[in-house]
Formats: structure tokens, sequence, C-alpha cells
């Protein structure tokens, strides 16, 4: 009971936030100590072992020690056994040989006595290898001292202490008697035995002691007296103080002040004298030689103790804080959460699942629930759909009395410890509104947009039909013979007529696009022939102007791709017209190239580069945007402003890239990237002979182009150089680019064929001499006029080339239906200037009673006809058998025209005004189909 009172507190304690905290603390610290004990065992074990090898390398040396002092007793009393008494023979007289003795002994007699010391030859070469003194002391008021032999230090007289301490020893006394002066310079050590007549002394010199005892590895050595005195040590001024512990027996221990260890000595006594021998070594010298594994557990402890530290920062920084933070956070919440559910503008309440009773809710559930009216209806089929499903949220739509919208959203979840449905409810009596008035501007916006779509098509039908009138008119009036005056005015009617088609057909684009009615037609096209058709389409505007136009078209590109060409088209003319019209002198440059390739998909890229009035920063941000115009009022009368406009949605449409460098009075330059699709084609034959091809340009980079097309054809083609021109012979063929005078030569003499480019060249090679004049602007011209000039060496017949097949339209019957007089007559005009036989009929229900198979080759019909209309008529045809091709025409320029036409039978659709060429196009493919 005691102990449950005790640990309570500690239990409340344990039961904080920041009980975690403290456990993390007790564990670190737990580690800490486990680590610490297990370094100083280590370190413990280490030491002892470090004691263990010092305690080995004493006892060695100290056997060593022992076995020389022993050796030295044995000499000794090997030597005092020798004494004999002295005979008849004089003292100091060789003996006869000994048995074991290859030479005889010697007596040396004693002064002093009668007795004499034998002495074999080996012990006096043992003497005299050892260097030790033999002496012989005779004792009395004044003692007499002999040396026996010549080894040992005979000039230093024998110490008075060693002397007193002979007289003072009493002749009872056995053994050997060790004595030493601690005043003696020499350091020697005495060994004596008793005789008869004296004493008998080994004399140890201190250097050969020095070296006997020195012994790095067991330490420093003292040697001490029977009185415990130091009689010799390795280092001056030692003390034996510190080893009374050890004086009673042989012993190995610490030593120190106190119970701080300072060294570690072995002690052993020697022989049989009361002297001992002492090894000892400093525990600082042990430390020393554990100064690596001391410091690895030093750097170990520091290191688990900064982990440790740092670990238990991170995981209270990681954990305990943020569960603290989270439970402060919970409690929070939760009276937050209370106060939220009151004060929420929305309707919140909890529905037990087991009776669908209300559980909690707040203010706002009573108020728009109608006081609990609305969830007895409900609350069962909210919580069988609710837990019925997959626990997800599920909400729904209900309309309350009063006229309110409400949304519902509802959850399962638990609510102390059972299932409940959560439900909240918002007020969406607003957002009804808005979607009905919505709803209901949507619906005018329809109205509008069809009414603006009706709009656009019945202007575009009624603005067409009478234009179709101008123009055709004109054209045909075009192809009478006029005066001067009479051309003049035909030119500046037709040119006004076709600016005012060209601003009805850009504001149809620009509603088209807006509208989203416009659709890219990919078909397959050359890049080549379409770049060439747009350059010579402005090319009689640029010499009129006094320009330059060029064209340098990449040798490397395709010969067939696919994209929307007529869209490309619409581009580079609208590119092409602005540089002309706004530069006044210079030059028009037309580049195409080819930038990437990846797989079958490559990007080719159209830029035209003019020398004109340029176009100032602040005014290319608004370059593309509608009915913008550059260069103020000044310059709008050459256009609408929807040009560049057009040309950016289109090139959006068709993912590209239309980008405008240029400086204001340096020119403009745009260029056009588009990634087309390569579309496989046979490759050519070599169309010219692998000759030898100069070319002369004014301009390098045109040049460059025309010997790439020249290679790509077969023939060997260089830029002239006057080396060159000098070597060449009447085989080799000369290309000259004239821009300025087409009369002028550069080469006046030449010996073999020239083709001459020129803007007054045709497309058809002229012959002038041995020269073949062409255009600047087909390549296809070029190709024809080098194939001629090859065959023709010397001014020779030149070699033909077979011509081409020339489609013809003579003798093709065609029914024209259509209601309006002017058109009727305009038509046939146009049909029978193309060589046409043509029959009108007013309507449908008239071109219908007039077909017959066998009669007619083509129908053209209009669309919008009273009685009966083109797509009935075009149904009508085909339910009768007609399998002839089938033209409708109409002025609406709307999308889904062409494709209602071709869902009613049609093969194909024209726009108009018509002019001759599409009229001859069109009619040309209907032919071939029929």
């Amino acid at each position: 009971m005691k102990l449950g009172q005790f640990l309570r507190p500690l239990d409340t304690s344990f039961s904080t936030p920041s009980a975690a905290r403290k456990l993390l603390r007790l564990l670190s610290g737990a580690l800490l100590l486990c680590l610490l004990c297990s370094l100083a065992f280590a370190l413990s074990m280490a030491f002892n072992h470090e004691v263990s090898i010092r305690r080995r390398e004493m006892n060695a040396a100290m056997y060593e020690a022992q076995l020389y002092f022993s050796q030295h007793e044995a000499l000794l009393e090997n030597l005092a056994r020798g004494l004999v008494p002295v005979a008849a023979r004089t003292a100091g007289a060789e003996l006869p040989a000994w048995p074991d003795e290859p030479r005889a002994p010697i007596l040396l007699p004693l002064p002093g006595a009668v007795q004499a010391l034998l002495l074999f030859h080996r012990d006096l070469a043992e003497l005299r290898e050892k260097r030790l003194g033999l002496l012989h002391v005779m004792p009395g008021a004044a003692p007499q001292v002999s040396r026996l032999n010549e080894a040992g230090q005979p000039e230093s007289p024998l110490p008075g202490a060693v002397l007193q301490a002979l007289a003072r020893a009493t002749s009872g006394q056995p053994g050997i008697r060790w004595l030493s002066d601690a005043g003696d310079p020499l350091g020697r050590l005495f060994l004596f035995t008793r005789l008869d007549t004296g004493w008998l002394g080994l004399e140890i010199r201190g250097d050969d002691l020095d070296a006997a005892l020195r012994t790095p590895a067991a330490g420093d050595y003292l040697l001490l007296d029977g009185r415990h005195r130091v009689a010799f040590a390795a280092a001056p001024g030692a003390d034996a103080r510190a080893l009374r512990s050890l004086w009673d027996s042989d012993n190995f221990d610490f030593i120190g002040i106190g119970p701080i260890p300072l060294q570690v000595a072995l002690l052993k006594h020697l022989g049989g004298s009361n002297w001992a021998l002492v090894y000892q070594q400093g525990v600082g010298q042990l430390l020393a030689a554990l100064w690596l594994p001391i410091l690895l557990a030093a750097v170990l402890a520091m290191v688990a103790g900064l982990l440790l530290q740092r670990l238990g920062r991170r995981i209270d920084h990681r954990l305990i804080r943020p569960a603290q933070q989270r439970l402060a956070a919970l409690l929070e919440s939760e009276a937050f959460s209370r106060a939220v559910i009151r004060a929420a503008p929305v309707a919140l309440c909890v529905l037990r699942r087991a009776d669908a009773s209300v559980v909690l809710e707040n203010p706002q559930a009573e108020q728009w629930l109608d006081a609990g009216q609305v969830i007895p209806r409900h609350a069962s089929r909210w919580i069988t759909q609710a837990f019925a499903g997959d626990g997800g949220a599920a909400c729904e739509e209900l309309a309350v009395d009063g006229g309110r919208h409400l949304y519902l959203s509802y959850t399962p979840t638990r609510y102390k410890g059972e299932d409940v449905l959560f439900c909240a409810f918002s007020d969406i009596s607003t957002r009804k509104q808005a979607e009905a008035e919505l709803s209901r501007a949507k619906q005018l916006a329809d109205a509008a947009n069809a009414a603006k779509t009706l709009f656009l098509a019945t202007m575009s039908h009624e603005i067409r039909t009478p234009l179709y009138g101008v123009l055709g008119t004109l054209e045909l009036l075009g192809r009478t013979t006029l005066d001067q005056q009479q051309t003049g005015y035909l030119q500046v009617i037709q040119r006004s007529s076709a600016t005012l088609l060209q601003l009805i057909s850009d504001v149809l684009d620009v509603s088209k696009i807006e509208a989203g009615q416009l659709v890219l037609e990919p078909v397959e096209f050359s890049p080549l022939e379409l770049t060439e058709e747009v350059v010579q389409s402005f090319a009689g505007a640029a010499r009129a102007k006094g320009l330059q136009l060029l064209c340098c078209i990449d040798p490397q590109l395709p010969l067939r791709v696919s994209g929307d060409a007529a869209r490309i088209r619409q581009i580079l003319n609208n590119l092409l017209s602005n540089a002309l019209k706004f530069t006044d002198n210079g030059r028009v440059l037309v580049r195409v190239r080819q930038d990437a390739e990846e797989g079958r998909r490559l990007r080719l890229s159209w830029q035209v580069i003019d020398s004109g009035i340029g176009i100032a920063a602040e005014q290319q941000g608004h370059l593309f945007e509608p009915f913008y115009q550059v260069g103020g009022s000044a310059r709008q009368a050459g256009g609408t402003g929807l040009g560049l406009s057009i040309c950016q949605r289109l090139t959006q449409l068709m993912h590209g890239r239309l980008r405008v460098v240029s400086d204001l009075g340096l020119g403009s330059s745009f260029t056009l990237g588009l990634s087309l699709e390569r579309v496989a084609a046979l490759v050519p034959a070599p169309l010219l002979e692998a000759a030898p091809v100069l070319v002369i340009s004014p301009m390098r980079e045109l040049g460059e182009a025309l010997c790439g097309w020249i290679v790509r054809w077969g023939a060997r083609a260089r830029l002239a150089t006057p080396q060159l021109l000098a070597e060449a012979d009447a085989e080799c063929v000369l290309v000259e680019v004239r821009l300025h005078d087409a009369a002028a030569q550069p080469v006046a003499r030449w010996p073999g064929c020239r083709v001459v480019l020129s803007a007054e060249g045709h497309l058809q090679p002229a012959l002038q001499g041995c020269d073949w004049l062409v255009g600047l602007h087909s390549l296809e011209a070029l190709s024809r006029a080098l194939c001629l000039a090859q065959g023709c060496h010397g001014g020779g017949a030149p070699r033909e080339r077979p011509p081409g097949a020339v489609r013809d339209l003579d003798g093709l019957r065609v029914l024209v239906v259509e209601d309006n007089q002017i058109n009727q007559l305009i038509l046939r005009d146009q049909l029978e200037a193309l060589g046409c036989q043509v029959e009108l009929a007013g309507n449908g229900l008239e071109g219908l009673q007039r077909w017959r198979a066998e009669r007619f080759d083509v129908v053209l019909t209009d669309l919008n006809m009273p009685h009966m209309d083109g797509y009935r008529l075009a149904t009508e045809l085909r339910l009768r058998g007609c399998h002839q091709p089938i033209i409708g025409a109409t002025a609406n320029a709307m999308r889904e025209e062409r494709e209602r036409c071709l869902a009613a039978g049609m093969d194909d659709c024209l726009l108009k005004p018509v002019d001759l060429d599409s009229l001859y196009c069109c009619l040309a493919a209907a032919k071939e189909i029929s």
C-alpha cells in the first residue's frame, strides 16, 4: 500500500506529455553509461595486458641481474676455496700441472699471512674478461690492501667506508658481504668473503654494473643495500622511500603517494646478502603506450555522446514535440470544432445509424430543416445509401419548404463509440437562380451566335454573288481586244475588286476562326512548287515597283510533305504582299530551308526578308492584333490590318511559330516555322549529265543554292572563279544570274553554252544564240534550260525533251444549273472560253428534266435555288443512276457547305467568285474521274 502511494506521484509525472522526453533522456543516459563502462573495461584489460608485458620484462631483467650476481658470488667462493698454507717452495712459483689443466696453477702469497692463494689460469682469464679486481684486505689498525691481479681499477684506492665496514664486521658472520660507498666517484661494488687471514674480495666496476642492470624495457633500476638505502641507481637522486611496502619480501605492486599510483615496481633480494634490486616504471609510461586505445575510447565516448545528444534532439524535434503539439492541437481542435459547428453558416448534424435519430446538430440545421421535419422523412434512406456503399462521401440536392434548395453531403463515421452519419447542408438557392440565369443567357448567346453565323453566310452569299458577276465579267473582258487606256481602266477595276474580295475573305476567315469552324485540310504537296508559285505570282508586282524579288531554296528540301498547303500558301501570300507593299527600293528575299528532322516529321521554315521601312520595337507587340496597321493612317490604304492576325492564328492552328525581327529603317524579317510529315516519294533519275557547270551570281547565297540544286540533278556545279573561267572548255555550261541589266554579260566571251537567269526571263527557256534565257523564279525552267544547254555543244541542235501530257477540255459537255441570269452568262462564257459545250438550266427541277447521261459529262450546279436546291438535285441524280461528276458552286464560305455537298453526293464544291484557273482545275479533275 505504501509502495503504491510512493509510485503514484511518479506515475503522474510520467503521464504528462513530457514523459516521452524524460524516458528518452533516461535511455540516452543508460546507453551512454553502458558505453562508458564497456570502454572502461576495455581500457582496464588493455592496461592490465600492458602491465603484464612490463612485469615480464622486469622479471627477465631481474633474472639476468640475479644470474649476474650469483656468478660473481660463486666466483668469489671458488677463489676463496683455493687458499692453501705456504710450503717450502717460494711463493709465486708454478706448481706441477693438474690432470684437468693444461697449464700449472699459480700460487699467490697473501701479504702478512702464512697462506697463499691457489689460482688457475682460467680463473685469471675470467677475472680479466669480466674486468674484476681481486683484493686481499688484512684488517688491523692500519688495514693492508693488496691487489692480486691487474684487472679492475688498480689506480684507485679502496674507499674508507668499505674498510670501516670490514673492520666492523664480526668474524663469526657467514656469507659474502656486499659493500659500496656512496661517495665513491667510480661507483664500484665490492664483494668480500671472510678468510682466516683477512678478507678476500672482488671489485666490480661501476660501468660494468650499470651495463648489467640497465634494461630499458624493464624500466629504471635501484640497488638497495642492507639498510634499504640506494647504493646504485639508473638515475641519480632516486628515492627509495616509496618502496617501503615492498621491503619485507619479494613483491610486485603499484607504489605512489597515498591512494594515487605513480609507479609499478618489482623488488627482489639478491643472493645471500641482504641487498635488494628494484625495477620500476612510471604509470605515465604505461599510459603513454596505451595512447591509441585511450584516444579511440575518448573519441568514441565523445562521438557517442554527441550522437545520442543529436539523436535525442532529433527525436524530440521530429516525434515528441510534434506529438505534444498534436495533442495540444487535438484539444484545441476539439474545442474549435465545437465552436465551428455552433457558428458555421451551413447546417450540420450527426445521425445515429441504429435508429436514425439526431445525435448532434447546430442552430442552422434546426432553422433550415424545418425544426427537424426533413430528417425523419429522408434519414433512413441516407443511412442505407451511405453504409451500403464503399464508405465514401455522397451528395445530393434537396428541396425544402419555402423554396429553399439545399446541397447535402454526407459520409459515415464514428462518434462516441457508435456508427453515425455526418451530414452537411449548404444553401444553394442563389446558385440555382444563377444557373437559371446562365441557362437563359446561354440560350440567348446561342441564338445570337446562330444569327451571326446566318448573317455571315447570308452576307457571304449576297456579296460574293454580285462580286462574281463583276470579277467574271472583268476576266472575260480582259481576254478581248482593248486599247491601252481601256486596259489601264480594267486593271484598276480588277485591283479594286480583288481588294474587296480579299477584305471579304479576311473578315470571313476571322469569323471562322472565332467560331471554331476553320479546320485544317492536310494534303500532299511539294514545298518547292508551292514556294515558286507564290513567288512567281508576285514577280510582276515586284518588277513593276523596281524591286528585286529573289528566292533561295534549300537543295535538301524534301520532294513531298503533308500539310495544309492552302493555308501555308495564304500565309506566304500575305507575308510577301506586305514585304512588297512596305518596300520602296532594294530587294525582297524568300528563303526556304529544312531545319531539323525527327523520324518522319521534319521542320521547314519560310523566311521573307525585305529592305523596307521596318517596324519600331514598340509596334511589334501589337503587330498580330486584328485591324492593327503599322505606320499610321498614311499606310492604311494598302490593306485591312487583318492579314498578319490571320497568319498568326493559322500558324497556331498548325502548331507552328511565326516570328518577326525588324528594326526601323533597316527592313523586316518574318519567319514561318512548321512541323510537317515527310511523304515517301520516288527519287527521280538524274536529269543532267555529270558534266561541269559554273555558276556566276552577284549574291553568293543564291549561287550556292543553285549549285546545290544542279548537283542534285546530276551535274557537277561550282561557283565560278577567274581561274575556273579561264580553264573552262566547250563542254562546260555557264549559269549566269543577272539581277539588274539582262543585257549585261559578266563573261563576254564563253566557249560553250550559257544559261541566263533574269527577271525578264520566262518559264519556258528561250534560245538566244547559244544562250538559254529563263526566269529567276523557276528551278524547273532552269533544269530544262540546262538539259537543252548540255545537248547544244558548240551551237548544235538542242536535244529535244518529250513534252508532258497537257489536259484539254475541248468537247467537254457541261450542264450548268444556275438561277441567277448574270451568273449563267458568266459561267457560260468562262466554260466556252475553256472549250466546253454548255447547256443552261434555271433551277433544280429544270436541270433534272434536261439531264441525260449520254448528253452531259459534268453537272455544275448552284446550291441555293428555288423549287429544288443543289443538294436535292445531286441526291435525285444519284438516285437515277448518275455516275458523272457533280460539282457544286456557292457563295457561302462557311465550312459546313462543303461537307453538305459531299454528303449529298457531289464530287467537289467551288467557292464563288470562280476564276478561270480554278474552274479549269476543277473540270480537268472531273474529266479524269469521268
